[in-house]
């Protein structure tokens, strides 16, 4: 059975502690903007779900990447990165033609990972 790392683990924590908090800032501003319905809810899950999913799959593959040969775990990582795009541009697609999703509350998540990296030196630099 493949075991994760409790360094992908922790860090994907992480993730899906500051992308829940920045989702829920976000549902705010769209009701404080009068914009907010339940699609928005809806949509924010998915978002939610795929953004933190992209993030664990991508710390599954360093994970396994790093067992590998730099020529194989190049082609890993390459294959991984495309795979991931893919899976968020249907994510996306969804977003957009199911009714019941919103398609700025599912896209907007995505880049909340990359927030949660950005600002990790500042609250490490406090501990």
């Amino acid at each position: 059975m493949f075991k994760i790392d409790p360094t992908v683990k922790k860090e994907t924590l992480y993730i899906s502690l500051v992308t829940f908090i920045l989702s829920i800032l976000m549902q705010a501003v769209f009701l404080i903007a009068g914009m907010w319905n339940h699609t928005f809810i809806w949509g924010n899950t998915l978002g939610f779900l795929a953004s933190v999913g992209n993030f664990l799959l991508m710390g599954l593959t360093v994970q396994k990447a790093l067992t590998l040969e730099e020529k194989d775990a190049r082609k890993l990582v390459q294959l991984s990165q495309s795979g991931r795009l893919f899976m968020l541009l249907i994510v996306a697609l969804i977003g957009n033609f199911v009714g019941i999703f919103n398609l700025f509350s599912v896209v907007i998540p995505f880049i909340f990972p990359r927030i949660a990296v950005m600002i990790r030196p500042l609250i490490k630099g406090k501990e």
